[in-house]
């Protein structure tokens, strides 16, 4: 192992999981924050948040493993809240492909045999990316990352 998987591990037998945060400082792709070690700690899915700054979805993959540690199971397309002050939130499966392209870490711990869900959340207007109002903006921040796009 390099020094950053013995970085993963450690953090995972230490805290139940690693996080892990990506800014593209280009600004050609959209910041995305996801957990390694959840479903090896919890059995629960692993959780990636897209479009979020890196230091708010670090709470949020934090707050989603409190929860699954404590016991909480999340159904997808269910709404959620205490994730995000004042607005619901909801999980989509990520597909196979997505997990290649975002969740590089959990495809190395787990040799590519994982569940993982993406944390879905509305603009500040209460807007969700599956809306009619949902503009190309909101879409490129917030990406759908599963099988069958839903917007």
């Amino acid at each position: 192992m390099n020094d950053a998987e013995k970085k993963i591990v450690a953090n995972i037998k230490k805290h139940g999981c690693h996080v892990t945060s990506v800014f593209d400082n280009r600004g050609e792709s959209p910041s995305f924050t996801y957990s390694t070690g959840i479903l090896a700690s919890f059995c629960a899915p692993e959780v990636i948040i897209v479009g979020l700054p890196n230091k708010l979805a670090s709470s949020v993959v934090n707050n989603y493993m409190r929860r699954v540690r404590d016991g909480e199971i999340f159904e997808l397309g269910s709404f959620y809240p205490d994730f995000l002050s004042g607005f619901d939130v909801t999980f989509k499966e990520v597909s196979s492909l997505s997990k290649q392209e975002y969740l590089l870490s959990c495809c190395w711990y787990y040799n590519d045999k994982f569940e993982a869900v993406q944390l879905i959340f509305p603009t500040t207007s209460g807007i969700w990316p599956w809306d009619p109002e949902a503009d190309s903006d909101f879409h490129e921040i917030q990406p759908c990352l599963s099988e069958n796009s839903s917007w």
